[in-house]
């Protein structure tokens, strides 16, 4: 297997989804066609933005919508030039870090924010949301929260992980 195929985040179900799109990409529709599948490394990032856009984007766009209280839609500059709202800010970073199955010390958050945006949010805003996100995390597709914030630590735990694989090869801009 190819080292750039093991980007399964544990889930069994991303290989199943990667070998799907590698077969529909390849004109592959039984076992008996026989192939030998070597996958190019541009071949395999051309299925992994596939799989991340069907598998992530409802539990993406779930956390983006976010509470919607009025300071929830301040716009939060980015240094790509774009606006989002805290929300948006928080799930840029996040995709910053690019994390698998792991515990984020606030203050690891807090250099990607500044990494992505012009200016930082307090750590109340951010506790905030992430409070908030942590309680609409479940999504459609699971039935336990995608993201836990423990507030007294102040760590963020990515627990899901098709939201893990989502941050490192989706398209948060879409």
């Amino acid at each position: 297997m190819s080292p750039k195929l093991n980007n399964t985040v544990g889930s069994p179900h991303l290989v199943q989804d990667f070998c799907r799109a590698l077969c529909r990409q390849n004109e592959i529709k039984t076992d008996a066609d026989g192939h030998a599948l070597t996958p190019s490394e541009e071949d395999l990032e051309e299925v992994y933005s596939e799989v991340a856009e069907t598998i992530g984007r409802p539990i993406l766009a779930k956390l983006a919508r976010g509470r919607r209280q009025r300071t929830d839609q301040i716009p939060r500059k980015l240094k790509s030039g774009s606006e989002v709202d805290i929300y948006g800010l928080i799930l840029h970073a996040l995709a910053h870090i690019r994390p698998g199955l792991v515990t984020i010390e606030y203050e690891e958050l807090r250099a990607a924010i500044r990494e992505v945006a012009i200016y930082t949010p307090q750590l109340h805003e951010v506790a905030r949301v992430l409070r908030h996100m942590a309680s609409i995390a479940p999504s459609v597709e699971s039935s336990t929260p995608v993201i836990d914030f423990e507030e007294q630590q102040k760590v963020l735990h990515v627990t899901d992980p098709l939201f893990a694989f989502y941050l490192r090869w989706g398209d948060i801009d879409a």
